[in-house]
């Protein structure tokens, strides 16, 4: 780590416009100013939600530090955050987002999920350890703020409580904690709190700790004692649980009606309501944009910003199911890949863009084909848009599994479908009025919410308990 930055060229002699000292004060006019770090995992859905809460953060007067990959430095600078980038030797972007070998089938299932545990998540702990620590040297803070995969800052949360910030996360994927109501996050099983149940899951939930798992706990330790946990790094319980077992608050980007109930839920746990996309403001509308109100029944298929390198496993393959139907307008959008080599051929009825502002599209659509992005699924649901979801990566299985248990679409429970499976249930979600209605109701809990500000809240209410309880600013 270099240091604070906002820009290339900046050097650490020219702070004219570092606010005063004085400015943290407290101030009779009005909320006092604050200063946060706020800290991500280098992806996209990851960053964009904590983009958005360092943009409202800064909006409200606070001095915000963004300590995340040098591939964000220009989005973090239109914020209006000071940037602080990843050293290279923990940065795990292009291992994550620039990895099509990830994207391979054999990198899926439980073997991909502890490969991406130790590359991209619990090993850089240590460096992420040691370069938010000299965040915090160079500009006490009073909160740090990490997104659910980010796990740099648990070395502070497991330490002394005064000798460091307050700690929130915002979960920005499934929330994946051990309860005696589901089943361990990775197996995507519906949730029962009857005594069946209950013994399927403590069954499970002991086999992935102490068993399939077990492997992942002790590499966690070892990283965790290397960054300073004291005891050879050792924690309470299942490595997953530990975000809102320690974290001060756990701020849970979705509503109550997406996630499964939990009778032991931990107490830092609030659920605040996704944090949706910024409305496109530079979009311009393609020819075929007018047919969106034709009268023809609109599909919108993605896969996302991340598993997107091999577009025949769903993206295409949706396009040509849906190819006979005259009935619908197929949009689809590569997310990333250029689209132009692959409208050769392409069915009359299908329009293929590399990308369309959800906020724009969505409000058009009768149905949308996903692998499973937790933050898409949540801004189809803000729009009461059901779903037909096949994924089988990262945390999309247990999104997919939670899109069935809310009624919200249909879980087609893999990531390689046929064309008929997708027909099938793209027919089946616009057919049966149930799925819409399901959609529609939590559209309405999403519209109630306000987690920018539910967050921006809690923050303060727990940087004041920090001033109540005698704790100056930490560094």
């Amino acid at each position: 780590m270099t240091g604070l930055v906002t820009d290339p060229e900046e050097t650490a002699d020219d702070d004219t416009d570092a606010p005063g000292e004085e400015a943290f004060g407290s101030d009779p006019a009005g909320p006092r100013r604050r200063r946060y770090v706020l800290c991500t995992t280098p992806a996209q859905g990851h960053t964009a939600p904590l983009l958005a809460l360092a943009r409202r953060l800064v909006d409200e007067g606070h001095d915000v530090v963004f300590f995340t990959t040098p591939h964000y430095r220009d989005k973090v600078a239109s914020t209006g955050a000071s940037f602080v980038p990843f050293a290279e030797e923990y940065d795990a972007h292009d291992l994550m987002v620039a990895n099509p070998e990830r994207e391979s089938s054999s990198k899926r299932g439980v073997r991909g999920v502890k490969d991406d545990l130790r590359r991209i998540f619990i090993g850089p702990i240590p460096g992420q350890s040691r370069d938010l620590r000299r965040i915090l040297a160079e500009r006490p803070a009073d909160a740090v703020v990490v997104d659910t995969m980010f796990l740099g800052a648990l070395p502070l949360a497991l330490g002394p409580r005064e000798e460091r910030p307050v700690l929130a996360c915002v979960g920005v994927m499934p929330y994946g904690a051990l309860s005696r109501d589901t089943a361990p996050f990775g197996v995507a099983f519906q949730p029962g709190s009857g005594p069946l149940a209950r013994a399927r899951n403590v069954s499970l939930n002991w086999i992935v700790e102490h068993g399939a798992l077990a492997d992942i706990q002790r590499f966690a330790r070892h990283r965790l004692a290397e960054a300073g946990v004291p005891r050879r790094g050792r924690f309470p319980g299942y490595f997953i649980d530990l975000q809102p077992k320690v974290m001060d608050a756990f701020l849970q980007a979705t509503v109550t009606g997406f996630e499964y109930p939990r009778s032991d839920l931990a107490p830092s746990v609030r659920f605040v309501g996704p944090i949706l996309g910024t409305p496109g403001t530079d979009f311009e509308e393609p020819p075929w944009w007018g047919e969106l109100g034709d009268g023809r029944q609109v599909v919108h298929v993605t896969q996302g910003t991340l598993d997107n390198a091999d577009l025949h496993r769903l993206l295409l393959l949706t396009v040509r199911a849906l190819g006979h139907d005259d009935d619908l307008l197929v949009v689809a959008t590569t997310g990333g890949p250029d689209p132009e080599p692959l409208r050769a051929g392409l069915p009359p009825n299908a329009r293929l863009e590399r990308f369309v502002p959800h906020d724009r599209l969505l409000p058009h659509v009768d149905v949308m084909v996903t692998n499973g992005g937790y933050g898409g699924i949540q801004q189809a649901l803000a729009n009461g848009v059901p779903l037909v979801v096949a994924g089988d990566s990262e945390d999309k299985p247990e999104v997919a599994a939670r899109v069935h248990w809310s009624g919200t679409g249909v879980n087609l429970r893999t990531g390689r479908p046929s064309p008929a499976m997708v027909a099938h249930a793209v027919r089946r979600v616009l057919d049966r009025r149930s799925y819409s209605t399901r959609a529609r109701a939590l559209q309405a809990q999403i519209a109630a919410s306000d987690p920018l500000g539910a967050i921006s809240a809690t923050l303060a209410s727990l940087c004041a308990a920090q001033d109540a309880a005698g704790r100056v600013t930490v560094g």
